[in-house]
């Protein structure tokens, strides 16, 4: 059988995605930098915005309730 593999079940139901790797080092009592580097055209790069960005996380618990982090982590675009 060839390709990719189907991510497997969690026990609520939710597909486990893959996740590529970072490198990360703590920097504070409660935080970590990580630095993550991935290959792009050059063509991508030009398109992409640098800067600072901010990683949004909408949380749902098993009763339905839900809570939004709308910067639940910061990452740069070089």
């Amino acid at each position: 059988m060839s390709g990719t593999p189907t991510p497997p079940n969690t026990p609520s139901g939710h597909l486990l995605r893959p996740a590529e790797s970072a490198t990360c080092e703590p920097s504070g009592h409660d935080t970590a930098r990580c630095t993550y580097t991935v290959a792009v055209t050059a063509t991508d790069a030009d398109a992409s915005p640098g800067g600072l960005w901010h990683v949004a996380v909408l949380a749902t618990a098993d009763d339905g309730s839900s809570t939004l982090d709308p910067e639940a982590a910061d990452f740069t675009v070089e």
